[in-house]
């Protein structure tokens, strides 16, 4: 073998015996822009003492940062830490080199993309890590569109949100040589049905979300145990709120710029009322702020408004929308049903709502003259179902069965897994949702 080759293989050996789980990218508790700006670089070592430190390189000079642990024993997996370290003074928009060093000896080198101020790429989908082969194709699809951040639409990992379920299907299909997203770009996301507790007595390692991902903190105020906050029973879930530390309720939701859009991403599961007082009033306060931005997308689990007769009565969050709509929300990203949806530009009124799990009526005014072609500046917003990201697909006979459809509903596709595009580009903003092929199945241009 020629001496590149060696090394090269001496590396990812020296790597695959640092790491239970590799290095990987998060936005951190940076909701805003910086002209320095910031990255969590995180991964997860056995619980034994090690000198770790990671070095970025700015300014042609390698810039030291000792990296804080959190130790998470929930069974089934032993006891293992979760590293964190800042990498700091970022230039925007920069691909910056960062390296992990064990003692002494450098064990994990990548590149971070950035936060850019301007044109850019962010790929969207959910409903993913269930360990089939769809999800593995899907997400080799994802990484040859290159973008520039992906943000997950709940249903993170099935089927409980567990540790051990990350370990199996999450961190190697995303997180891999074969893949390396990750480490090159961050993930963000939100928690759907499946990341929260079932049974809360039965499953110790769920709720991983919130010591596993590293997001901003800027949501609602909420304390375990009250109204709006994820479950967690005391004597079972311990280990994990523990190692979530202050992420734990908090990080359910929370708002993020990037670029010219404004992102507001919300906690949709039914044990969250947001016609609840402090919760609305966070919500309202958060979409007044954006309006310096170009866009301003909502993203969550639970749809607002689609035509699959699975979920079909899944609205409960159909009440915020006068709030969107009053202030300028552009786009609604959703998972929970595991298709591809796209309606016409929206606005609704409801006039009757009813308990969790039944129809949310009211009134509809639909843009019918806007077709993403010809005619692109939506008047209402456009909702967008994303939940085929690998777990098995709904309703597949809807797809070429429009009469299923409901009338506000221009794009169904429920025979094939797939993904969104989002490329903003100042006041333009395209659409396109591609299968694992990267076959464009729909795409529309919005500007301003």
């Amino acid at each position: 073998m020629r001496l590149p080759v060696l090394l090269l293989l001496a590396s990812l050996l020296r790597a695959q015996g640092a790491f239970l789980v590799q290095p990987y990218l998060q936005l951190g508790d940076a909701p805003k822009a910086a002209a320095a700006d910031r990255l969590d670089l995180l991964w997860q070592t056995e619980d034994r003492d090690a000198a770790w430190r990671v070095e970025v390189k700015v300014g042609g000079r390698w810039k030291p940062q000792v990296p804080a642990f959190r130790r998470l024993g929930a069974p089934p997996l032993p006891a293992h830490r979760i590293y964190q370290a800042t990498l700091r003074d970022l230039p925007p928009g920069a691909r910056v080199p960062y390296r992990v060093k064990r003692d002494g000896a450098v064990v994990f080198e990548a590149q971070a993309q950035v936060r850019k101020p301007g044109a850019h790429r962010v790929v969207v989908f959910g409903d993913a890590a269930d360990g089939s082969r769809e999800q593995g194709a899907l997400a080799q699809a994802v990484a040859a569109q290159n973008p520039d951040a992906v943000f997950l639409t709940g249903d993170l990992v099935y089927g409980r949100g567990r540790a051990s379920e990350y370990r199996a299907h999450f961190f190697p299909v995303y997180n891999s040589e074969a893949v390396p997203l990750m480490r090159r770009v961050p993930f963000l996301g939100v928690p759907g049905n499946h990341d929260v507790p079932w049974d809360l007595q039965r499953w110790p390692d769920t709720l991983a979300y919130f010591a596993y991902w590293s997001l901003p903190l800027n949501g609602p105020g909420l304390k375990a145990g009250e109204p709006g906050a994820a479950p967690a029973v005391r004597g079972v879930h311990d280990a994990v709120v523990a190692a979530a530390g202050p992420a734990f309720p908090r990080m359910a939701s929370y708002s993020f710029d990037y670029g010219k859009v404004h992102w507001t991403v919300l906690d949709s599961n039914a044990y969250v009322d947001w016609m609840a007082p402090g919760m609305k009033a966070w919500l309202e306060e958060d979409l007044k702020a954006a309006q310096h931005a170009t866009w301003r997308i909502v993203a969550l689990h639970h749809p607002l408004f689609q035509s699959s007769r699975s979920h079909m009565d899944d609205q409960w969050m159909r009440p915020i929308s006068p709030l969107l709509e009053k202030y300028g929300v552009d786009l609604v990203l959703a998972g929970h049903v595991h298709n591809y949806q796209r309606t016409a530009p929206l606005r609704f009124m409801p006039t009757k709502l009813g308990p969790r799990g039944k129809p949310v009526e009211g009134t509809f005014i639909v843009d019918e003259a806007f077709d993403g072609t010809t005619i692109t500046r939506a008047k209402g917003v456009i909702h967008i179902v994303t939940g085929a990201g690998g777990a098995e697909l709904y309703d597949r006979w809807q797809t070429d069965v429009r009469t299923s459809w409901q009338p506000w509903t221009r794009a169904f596709v429920s025979d094939r897994h797939s993904f969104t595009v989002l490329g903003v580009d100042g006041r333009r903003l395209k659409l396109r949702q591609l299968d694992a092929e990267g076959r464009e199945l729909d795409a529309v241009t919005l500007t301003k």
